[in-house]
């Protein structure tokens, strides 16, 4: 690993990215609403075709690596990324910003593709602790989105303009990626993937995916809806509201620091059993109790979810010992369309019932983590319990 430091490097900053351009959205939410006069339905659509770009992003990027390498692939997320909020600026339809959002998707996609490749090519040692440290700093960056975006709302900056700062980000890490050497054996080989078909006949690919969209959706649903759910069921202003998400980032950050050295020592399935359980009871504390007292709640389930998305990435770098690239992107493609169609299906819920019985149904998904896991453990032949 000490090699490939320019890498790792690398693969830390496009997590930092990954996590402040995704997590400002929550905070956006509510002035994007009011500038365009849409419906929560409306705003469930524009999360799912996100969601959608992100999606084909991952199945088709790992295909993409094969043929293009894994360096063109980063560098088109990096551009198509900058493209979409370059272009926000310039709309007055939600229409086009749904478009705009897909494109996005693709960008943040095949960024997310490119740092997992990354991760399984360069952390061969301690997998679980070092693609903890990985997404750790995607909880920095989604830890200072939020505030970021809520600091900027007070300073009365519209919501496309606050989106066009963070090109400065995407630009200088086009330009580093640039100058960075890609090694061969870094680089995806096309002998080292698998058929889609052989891939799909297997159960617990199946199930893995249900247990990543499932975490996936507990963590992207707190993240978009918290501020919303706090401004309108708890009356919190934007501001506010956007602190607690800020401090849910803040909690999940510290998760993944010291979420690596339990993994490691317990285990990674009973780990994940654990996180899933105590992010529920969290989870429904937060919803009984209002005021402050319940937004710190939400805040501390961060901790919890910190680990899920990692932890499952390590138990299926040691599950699959070819083709990782190839199930990665499979399960992850899975996975978010799980969560395309939940954040759909919450901002329906939001329209249809209440605020507060949208933000709800997210604690659905997270008992969904504990039932499928434990179908998950049974079918999986490497021993996590060593």
């Amino acid at each position: 690993m000490r090699r490939h430091k320019k890498l790792v490097f690398l693969a830390f900053l496009m997590m930092i990215m990954l996590g402040f351009i995704n997590n400002m959205r929550g905070t956006l939410i509510p002035p994007i609403k009011d500038f365009f006069a849409v419906s929560y339905s409306q705003i469930g659509i524009m999360l799912m075709a996100s969601t959608f770009g992100f999606m084909s992003a991952t199945f088709f990027g790992g295909l993409a690596a094969s043929h293009f390498g894994l360096k063109k692939v980063i560098a088109f997320g990096f551009i198509a990324a900058a493209l979409s909020i370059f272009t926000m600026g310039h709309i007055d339809s939600f229409f086009y910003l749904v478009i705009l959002m897909i494109l996005l998707g693709i960008g943040l996609g095949s960024v997310e593709i490119g740092a997992n490749s990354l991760g399984a090519k360069i952390f061969v040692e301690k997998s679980g602790m070092m693609m903890n440290m990985l997404h750790l700093f995607f909880g920095v960056g989604a830890s200072i989105g939020p505030r970021y975006a809520g600091w900027l709302l007070s300073l009365n900056l519209k919501w496309h303009q606050i989106y066009l700062t963070a090109l400065v980000l995407i630009i200088f890490l086009l330009v580093y990626l640039f100058f960075t050497d890609f090694p061969v054996e870094v680089e995806n080989d096309k002998k080292d993937n698998i058929a889609v078909k052989e891939i799909a006949k297997q159960k617990k690919v199946w199930l893995f995916s249900a247990v990543l969209g499932s975490a996936v959706v507990a963590e992207i649903a707190i993240g978009s809806w918290l501020v919303n759910f706090l401004h309108v069921e708890r009356a919190f202003s934007t501001a506010s509201a956007s602190t607690y998400l800020s401090l849910f980032f803040v909690i999940f950050t510290v998760g993944r620091l010291v979420g690596g050295y339990f993994t490691e020592h317990l285990g990674y399935i009973k780990i994940l059993f654990l996180f899933a359980s105590a992010t529920q009871i969290l989870f429904i504390c937060g919803l009984l109790i209002d005021g402050n007292l319940g937004a710190i709640f939400f805040s501390a389930a961060g901790f919890f979810i910190s680990i899920m998305f990692p932890t499952i990435m390590a138990v299926i770098m040691r599950e699959f010992d070819k083709g990782v690239s190839s199930y990665m992107g499979f399960i992850i493609t899975s996975a978010s369309a799980i969560n395309m169609i939940s954040n759909w299906l919450i901002g329906k819920i939001n329209d249809l019932f209440n605020v507060f019985t949208g933000f709800a149904s997210i604690s659905v998904f997270i008992f969904l983590i504990i039932g499928f896991l434990y179908l998950l453990s049974k079918e999986l032949n490497y021993n996590f319990a060593k």
